[in-house]
């Protein structure tokens, strides 16, 4: 893969010669993004619940975007990030400038020439070009600004998302150690919406106000203790090494996605009869998991 990617940085500047028309978003109408607050104009698509946006649309926030004819990818760089986008591929190729050190991504997209035009998707690359996503539900407006570091984000103690309050590098560990621990063998979306369930709860009054309190909240009645997840209870919490699709669900949820549609217990209806969640509106089913509010 070092090979690969050296031969095809060595051809970038000439592929931006050999770049197709299309492959520039020209104001296309229908969808506005907002970059640091200013409205940027292009086409979309949707694929597997994934916004996707030509590849070109990425100069809007400073990355320099080229086309390799002979490797048929789509190549984006911004500050000492360059990711690789084969066209038809459902992966993508990544690494940082000072090191030879290139790692590959599996996607749940498929990166689309539709008719020169390439199209990758919209939150993941982003992210790893260290910008930070929101999408608000309510008024379907898509935000990204240019504040954060490449790969994966850290939120510093004084770092905060919108609705949490303060969210401390001691929140998002345990945040990363319960999502593992409850659905490291679910899908990416199974993943986000556990992570968001479980922020869900933060946002409301009826728990408490932090992350680490929330997860860990134990409950007494009648004599008995009740743990609010069943990780914490029988301790796997803290022998799971969170992966790093986890990390990436998890920040996703922080960054505003919510496939659990805005439930705050989720449970497998073939490991529990707890009659308390099952009395819940279910909001959607994603894999093993019934989500609730």
């Amino acid at each position: 893969m070092e090979k690969f990617f050296k031969r095809l940085l060595a051809t970038c500047i000439a592929g931006i010669l050999l770049m197709p028309t299309g492959l520039y978003a020209a104001g296309a109408p229908g969808t506005t993004i907002y970059v640091d607050g200013s409205p940027v104009k292009t086409s979309t698509m949707m694929q597997n619940d994934r916004q996707m946006v030509p590849a070109a649309f990425f100069r809007s926030m400073k990355a320099s975007v080229s086309w390799s004819e002979k490797y048929r990818s789509a190549v984006i760089s911004r500050s000492s990030m360059t990711i690789g986008f084969p066209s038809g591929a459902s992966f993508a190729d990544y690494g940082l400038r000072q090191s030879e050190q290139w790692r590959r991504d599996e996607l749940p997209t498929t990166t689309i020439n539709d008719s020169g035009r390439i199209y990758v998707p919209l939150a993941y690359t982003a992210r790893k070009l260290g910008l930070n996503v929101h999408y608000d539900a309510r008024s379907k407006r898509t935000s990204i600004s240019s504040t954060g570091q490449n790969g994966i984000h850290s939120l510093s103690a004084a770092g905060s998302t919108a609705g949490l309050g303060p969210v401390s590098q001691e929140d998002l560990k345990w945040l990363y150690q319960v999502t593992e621990a409850e659905a490291g063998g679910e899908s990416y979306k199974g993943k986000t919406a556990v992570a968001a369930s479980i922020l869900n709860r933060v946002k409301s009054p009826e728990w408490p106000k932090t992350i680490q309190e929330t997860i860990f909240q134990v409950t007494h009645y009648n004599g008995k203790s009740y743990y609010q997840y069943s990780p914490v209870l029988d301790k796997r919490i803290y022998e799971v090494m969170p992966s790093e699709e986890t990390k990436k669900a998890v920040q996703a949820a922080l960054n505003g996605e919510d496939p659990s549609e805005g439930a705050i217990v989720f449970y497998n209806p073939d490991k529990t009869d707890n009659q308390w969640v099952r009395s819940k509106e279910v909001t959607v089913i994603i894999g093993n998991h019934v989500f609730a509010k």
